[in-house]
């Protein structure tokens, strides 16, 4: 068995978020249909997170176990000839058995986006949260300097049945999988952090800026509550259109209530952009 690192780009428009759900059609499942065909056994997708329904992704991270003798490049290939066109697998590489695509990430970083116009735009639908009124960037990238560093985040943490980092996924699976395993490792490796816990969180980097059309707000954070990303993104709103000063939002963060802050935007204006782990997790072979 060799463990795969897969980084995959979605378009989330028509899955039912990334965890498999019985006959549902959602990116987890989508994926190890086409392991299984590639390779002839059942196989399980590890993901960095889970991602809802309705969300995107440049650049989702998730590991899987193969019997395969395919190099890497070819493993990218062979499944992306297999997957449908709003999924596919940009880069795939050999790691260490001992790696594990959640629990080894050292942060993420995604994006909202908003398509500012009097009138929705039809290309971009279905990638930014349509707003018909101006936003204040100067104010909200404000309030955003204002959430930076490790607080607790549970004013914007959503209820349990809405996805996010830290949601369950893989709390019970094997940390270690069969080619851990088999290489003989039962013990976590030397770079693996201790993970977040509770609702503090250390939101490293939080900025807003007007891209044409667009206001995007990019979120960096050693990890995300359910529905984080995207009630700051609705409680910043709220600063933009001029409902509440930029100094509101320390209010909100003391709370600790989630009512007090902006409703979580819709999904489609959210994207996983980016995954990072430890140069070492990725060095191999040693």
């Amino acid at each position: 068995m060799r463990r795969i690192l897969l980084t995959i780009e979605f378009h989330g428009g028509s899955f039912f978020g990334w965890q498999r759900q019985g006959a549902a059609r959602t990116v987890q499942s989508t994926l190890e249909e086409a392991v299984r065909d590639l390779v002839g056994h059942e196989a399980t997708m590890h993901s960095s997170g889970r991602t809802d329904r309705g969300v995107h992704a440049l650049a989702m991270a998730a590991h899987v176990d193969l019997d395969s003798r395919l190099d890497p490049a070819s493993i990218m290939m062979a499944l992306n000839a297999r997957l449908p066109q709003d999924c596919k697998v940009r880069r795939a590489q050999e790691v260490d058995p001992r790696f594990h695509a959640r629990f080894d990430a050292l942060s993420k970083l995604y994006r909202y986006s908003f398509v500012l116009g009097r009138a929705p735009s039809p290309l971009l639908a279905d990638r930014a949260c349509h707003m018909p009124r101006p936003l204040d960037v100067s104010a909200m990238a404000h309030a955003a300097r204002l959430l930076m560093g490790r607080h607790d985040f549970a004013c914007f943490e959503s209820s349990s049945d809405e996805a996010g980092d830290d949601d369950g996924l893989d709390i019970t699976a094997d940390r270690f999988g069969p080619a851990a395993l088999a290489s003989g490792h039962s013990a976590p490796p030397p770079w693996r952090k201790p993970r977040p816990r509770g609702s503090v969180r250390n939101l490293m980097a939080l900025e807003v800026r007007r891209v044409g059309r667009l206001v995007q707000i990019e979120a960096s954070a050693d990890g995300f509550l359910r529905g984080m990303v995207r009630g700051i993104a609705g409680t910043l709103a709220q600063v933009g259109l001029g409902r509440q000063e930029p100094a509101w939002v320390l209010q909100v963060l003391a709370s600790r209530d989630r009512r007090k802050a902006g409703a979580n935007m819709p999904a489609e204006g959210l994207t996983l952009v980016r995954v990072v782990y430890p140069p070492e997790a990725l060095k191999w072979p040693l």
